[in-house]
């Protein structure tokens, strides 16, 4: 495996380590986020199928949390056998991130701690080969078959909304729950993963409400989830050659709204919100009028929905009842003043809060990393997205500008959502999608006027 830089440079470094990169031929402005990479032979794409198209098996058998680490070994191997590989700028932010969870580790104290640091661990690292495996796929793994990929997530998300409404609070132990020792067993990430739920039913407006989660492990994953597949269906719906049809879009894009109102998930309607409202205005900016118009007459039904139905009510006593903004405060306060105490490496994990909350670092991915990894992992974490948000911010197609979304959402969801174990694989997926609009064709996309 070898990784060649071009010589030539046309932007200021992305990041610390080495990040800056050469131009890619074929991008607008003359530069994208890339470095230069020889030609290689396409990567198969059965690893990233059995990844996200086969997620709900997972789900059921309790190894939704684990796959994902394990299905990096292969595309690992793959990507050693490789000539060259394509590196996003920003890598280097990343790599200092990962070097501070690395270091992090002498301060994990308990057999427990070291179960669940081992897992994110294996997440980030993961997530790595996760990004760098689909940036390098070529004809093998084409962008439709990742856009396809995330389609069929997103459906699968909707549809537990509705198993929600079914079955309620139902769990059960999965097969892997009974292969796993007590130990392990015994840390809350861990014993969440293999026992599989529905939805978590909670008193937060006044009555008991079936808050989605099929099928990953808490609501606030759904909803974090929902968000970030949404764009990858829009990208479908405007190039029905790249993803699902666009009839099954249109429907389960109408069918999407109750179990998102429902689900009571106010970061789920902000940062899908805001990432809608971002698109439009580079769409009517590129001077897309057509798709620029369906966003808008779309927004206005949907508020009409919502005003002249239950559903405006559900959302009016969501946003009127923030009972649990003075714990998340409370968290975030305590993520920090714990990384003052522990500013390089931070204490490798979550620990119990002096007060009746949730363990400290358990609400929020910038509070997990920053309490967990110190500020220096925050700052290599927040650098990384920041960079590849950045980088990818020019596109000549719809399903680019889309992919770019994706890395927008997440960045927002930062305060109030994790990223593992699901979340982060979505954001590398639009970075890798965002990426490889700028340097190759997209399957029946015309390059237009940049977005």
């Amino acid at each position: 495996m070898t990784v060649t830089v071009s010589p030539a440079t046309t932007g200021n470094p992305a990041g610390p380590a080495g990040s800056a990169g050469g131009s890619v031929g074929g991008s607008v402005g003359g530069s994208v986020g890339v470095y230069r990479a020889e030609a290689a032979a396409p990567l198969p794409h059965w690893p990233l199928t059995l990844m996200v198209a086969a997620y709900p098996v997972w789900f059921l058998l309790g190894l939704s949390g684990f796959m994902w680490v394990a299905l990096a070994f292969p595309m690992a191997g793959a990507l050693l056998r490789r000539r060259g590989l394509v590196a996003p700028r920003g890598i280097g932010w990343w790599a200092l991130f990962l070097a501070a969870v690395a270091a992090s580790v002498v301060s994990i104290d308990s057999v427990s701690r070291m179960a669940g640091y081992v897992l994110r661990f294996g997440y980030y690292g993961a997530a790595t080969v996760f990004l760098l495996y689909l940036l390098n796929g070529g004809d093998g793994v084409p962008v439709r078959r990742i856009v396809r990929a995330f389609n069929l997530l997103w459906v699968f998300a909707i549809t537990g909304g509705y198993l929600a409404l079914v079955l309620g609070a139902f769990t059960f132990r999965s097969p892997m729950w009974y292969l796993l020792p007590g130990p392990l067993l015994d840390n809350d990430l861990i014993h969440t993963l293999v026992t599989p739920g529905f939805a978590d039913v909670q008193d937060i407006i006044g009555f008991p409400v079936p808050r989605p989660k099929a099928p990953f492990a808490y609501t606030n994953s759904w909803g974090s989830m929902v968000a970030l597949t949404t764009p990858f269906a829009l990208a479908a719906l405007a190039n029905p050659r790249i993803g699902l049809s666009p009839r099954v879009i249109r429907w389960v894009l109408v069918a999407a709204v109750i179990p998102m109102v429902i689900s009571l998930n106010r970061g789920l309607w902000l940062s899908l919100g805001l990432g809608l409202v971002y698109a439009a205005v580079r769409l009517g900016m590129g001077g897309h009028r057509r798709l620029f118009a369906r966003l808008v007459v779309s927004g206005v039904m949907l508020a009409a929905v919502l005003v002249l139905s239950p559903l405006g009510g559900l959302v009016t006593s969501r946003v009127e009842t923030g009972h649990s903004d003075h714990d998340r405060e409370g968290l975030a306060m305590a993520a920090v003043h714990g990384a003052q105490e522990r500013p390089l490496f931070g204490w490798g994990a979550p620990r119990p809060n002096v007060r009746d909350l949730p363990s400290i670092g358990t609400h929020g991915q910038i509070w997990l990393v920053t309490f967990s990894h110190g500020f220096v992992g925050a700052a290599g974490f927040v650098g990384a997205l920041v960079s590849f948000l950045w980088w990818t911010r020019r596109q000549v197609t719809t399903t680019g500008l889309w992919a770019h979304v994706v890395v927008l959402v997440g960045i927002i969801q930062l305060p109030f959502y994790l990223m593992i174990p699901n979340a982060l694989f979505a954001v590398m997926a639009g970075v890798a999608v965002a990426l490889r609009c700028q340097r190759e064709p997209v399957d029946g996309e015309p390059v237009a006027s940049p977005v």
